[in-house]
């Protein structure tokens, strides 16, 4: 398994809820391989407007691999959604994630669902919302086939979002879309919430399962508070997944400590 730390990209608004380093690039990048990073993580809104060939440099002078794109702001600062009962804001997300197939095929990297799949809303029966939902996961699905992406389809906590909350209701909808290149993630945050048992859950996820995010059960980085990462890591090697595990925390007291905690913690676990 290899680690990965989720950084925010330049367009993005800032929130103190934004789960992201915040404060650049420039600065974030080159901490990420000092504390021994093998990746990095985005949250992105719009690929249009990014620097690549700036971060094109970056990467290589770090030596770091881009692992995933995570989506979540479409949702939470344009607020459309691959669900949503209006056509024009579903068509034009659609649009939007296809783009963002098309940023991550050259990097191998996947692209997950989060928050942007969207959310029942009152007087629209909850099976429309999932039918509306399923299906642009198939058109994403069978689009990114083509470039080599896998589509990640993240189970959020019934705080957060209304419908496939839970680790195994997560692995029905992969059966329901029928794609090889549409896998779940794990992420302890949302397990915390939802699942009786993550361990559990590790287990009878193996296959269908192709990311992880981390964080401690306070959702700052790891090592802060209470879960057993021997244990987490432990379980995840049990079912032979080799991938990578994403840090996505709260960035409480401050961004760069938290890299470098979440290192200190996870990096000698990884190479036991």
């Amino acid at each position: 398994m290899k680690l990965s730390y989720q950084m925010a990209t330049p367009e993005l608004t800032y929130s103190p809820e934004i789960t992201a380093y915040m404060k650049g690039l420039d600065r974030g990048i080159p901490l990420l391989h000092a504390c021994g990073y093998q990746g990095v993580e985005f949250m992105i809104r719009d690929c249009k407007g990014q620097d690549k060939a700036h971060l094109d440099r970056l990467l290589k002078e770090n030596d770091l691999a881009i692992t995933m794109l995570c989506t979540g702001e479409i949702w939470a600062q344009e607020h459309i959604s691959l669900s949503d009962i209006d056509d024009a804001k579903r068509t034009r997300c659609i649009s939007r994630f296809k783009e963002m197939i098309d940023f991550a095929a050259p990097y191998g990297a996947q692209v997950n669902i989060g928050r942007v799949r969207g959310s029942i809303v009152p007087g629209i029966d909850s099976s429309v919302t999932l039918e509306r939902a399923v299906l642009a996961f198939k058109e994403l699905s069978a689009y990114a086939a083509d470039k080599g992406v896998t589509i990640i389809l993240e189970p959020v906590n019934r705080l957060q979002c209304n419908f496939i909350n839970s680790t195994a209701e997560g692995r029905e909808v992969v059966d329901m879309v029928g794609y090889p290149n549409f896998r779940i993630m794990l992420d302890l945050f949302h397990m915390n919430i939802e699942d009786k048992n993550i361990l559990s859950e590790i287990k009878k996820s193996k296959g269908y399962f192709s990311y992880v995010h981390v964080c401690d059960n306070n959702r700052l980085y790891p090592g802060s508070c209470g879960f057993d990462f021997d244990k987490i890591i432990a379980a995840l090697r049990d079912v032979e997944y080799d991938g990578w595990l994403g840090a996505e925390i709260f960035q409480i007291p401050d961004d760069d400590i938290c890299v470098q905690k979440t290192a200190e913690t996870l990096l000698p676990l990884l190479k036991q």
